[in-house]
């Protein structure tokens, strides 16, 4: 008989999001270290990817910008995995909102698992906090620099967080014995079952211009996505290796995977046509598409005022710099120091995913 006595308590914030809900389905199936699993979200958790729940659970429905419920919360925890993020790449993003939850909400945890003993703290941040207009060629983490300007509101604010989890590594706990370590997970642009937002936004782009995705030509682009199972797992990795290696501790990650590094729209097209759409026949030219959508953008500001109107959410000029462009990222550190190598292989990916996509609500 196992002793449970000495397994951990989990917190994961964020847990009914994509990466979230891969999260909680690897601690419960792959982590035998782990006695009960706390899951955190505004919205209440639900076991959408059929997991295993032989460890106990307790779904906490609560905001981490509320310090009581996060107090709460986090009472008897070992080790948070802090996922929970607000997304917003409309054409008017809520920048104060993201502000508030991504910088205002981790500087909460942080702050309230110090006050309470927790030893542990893993952050996922996003390759995106590192990601402006230049591209990145294999881009490591002591050779790719910060941005000057970051493309989308979105990977600043996740920069900034990471300066808050980075600063608190080595916080003194009161217990007067331990200190916080941290560590911060850079997952490239994820897809996968749960998805949200990358591929399900651009098959409801499709879904709004009669099943086609028109397709847009810079020249060299190329993405690197992970999927999300296995930036779960990386997450899993950098929990365990922070708790056996202190060398870790305020250590940035780059996470990707075996998924292949395409144009934009080649990787999309399995999903576009799993759904019955298709790519269009013939691409558009970046700045050609550029310039349109810099006169569609001044007329709705124009006419906001008197008559609120949005382009299809996802379709913005931001969007499409950062899509048009060319971001690839080298893992070497992760392996080396996180043992971590992809759970699901590329087909295996592409196979589940395909099988989210094609039954996923529109």
């Amino acid at each position: 008989m196992s002793d449970t006595s000495a397994k951990q308590v989990v917190l994961v914030t964020g847990a009914s999001g994509c990466l979230g809900q891969h999260i909680v389905k690897l601690l419960q199936e792959k982590d035998d270290s782990v006695r009960e699993i706390r899951c955190m979200d505004l919205k209440p958790y639900q076991n959408n990817l059929q997991h295993k729940t032989e460890k106990p659970m307790t779904i906490i429905t609560a905001d981490i910008r509320n310090e009581r419920a996060v107090v709460r919360a986090l009472e008897g925890v070992d080790c948070v995995i802090h996922c929970a993020a607000l997304v917003d790449t409309s054409l008017w993003p809520d920048v104060k909102s993201m502000q508030n939850i991504n910088v205002d909400g981790t500087q909460i945890l942080i702050d309230a698992s110090v006050e309470l003993n927790v030893k542990y703290f893993v952050y996922v941040s996003s390759a995106d906090a590192v990601v402006g207009d230049d591209p990145i060629y294999f881009g490591a983490e002591n050779t790719t620099p910060i941005p000057k300007r970051h493309i989308l509101p979105y990977s600043k604010t996740k920069l900034d967080a990471e300066v808050i989890v980075k600063e608190a590594n080595g916080r003194p706990l009161p217990n007067g014995t331990d200190k916080l370590q941290t560590i911060i997970v850079r997952p490239s642009l994820l897809y996968g079952e749960e998805d949200q937002h990358f591929v399900t936004t651009a098959l409801r782009i499709a879904k709004q211009h009669s099943g086609v995705l028109r397709t847009i030509d810079n020249v060299f682009v190329r993405i690197q996505p992970t999927y999300a199972g296995n930036a779960g797992w990386a997450c899993i990795r950098a929990k365990d290796k922070l708790q056996t290696d202190e060398s870790v501790a305020g250590e940035e990650f780059f996470v990707t995977d075996d998924t292949q590094i395409l144009d934009p729209f080649e990787f999309l097209a399995p999903y576009v046509q799993c759904r019955g759409y298709s790519l269009s026949q013939r691409s558009y030219p970046y700045w050609l598409f550029m310039i349109i959508m810099f006169f569609i953008v001044q007329f709705i500001r124009l006419l906001w005022s008197v008559y609120p109107i949005e382009l299809p959410k996802g379709l913005t000029p931001q969007n499409m710099r950062y899509l048009c462009n060319t971001y690839f990222f080298n893992r070497n550190k992760a392996i080396l120091r996180l043992d971590y190598e992809p759970l699901y292989g590329h087909e295996e990916c592409q196979q589940k995913s395909i099988q989210y996509y094609k039954k996923l609500y529109l």
